[in-house]
């Protein structure tokens, strides 16, 4: 796997987190945006919801770029979540919807990416909100 294509897939693990952690009145915009600029992005929090990562907290470089996604791209966080296998990035989701909280960064509720067409996969009981 590339480098670029790792980065890729850590950033939508992230997102999947962001997305589906913390409610917010931020929009959601629609699922057909270009995403990958905003993954790449989120390359500092792959660490923390990688798949298999025994790591205890984000990178302090990742809390700022869930922040920016957040407010530049929501959508993305839809896309990154519901859709994270197409990135080929392996996350852990529970870890990924736990990114939000650690990094104290409010999100859309989850219930935005439904509607855009992106649901987003519930694991157990880890994501209350978004």
């Amino acid at each position: 796997m590339t480098a670029a294509r790792f980065t890729v897939l850590i950033v939508a693990a992230s997102l999947l987190a962001a997305s589906c952690e913390v409610s917010s009145q931020a929009p959601a915009p629609g699922p057909s945006a270009d995403c990958s600029n905003s993954l790449l992005n989120m390359s500092d929090c792959l660490t923390y919801v990688e798949a298999g990562s025994n790591v205890t907290a984000p990178d302090e470089k990742c809390c700022p770029e869930l922040a920016g996604m957040v407010e530049n791209s929501p959508a993305c966080l839809c896309q990154l979540i519901g859709k994270n296998n197409s990135f080929g990035i392996d996350i852990d989701v529970n870890r990924a919807l736990r990114l939000p909280s650690a990094c104290d960064v409010v999100t859309p509720p989850a219930s935005l990416c439904a509607a855009v067409g992106v649901p987003i996969p519930s694991e157990g009981s880890a994501a209350p909100g978004f």
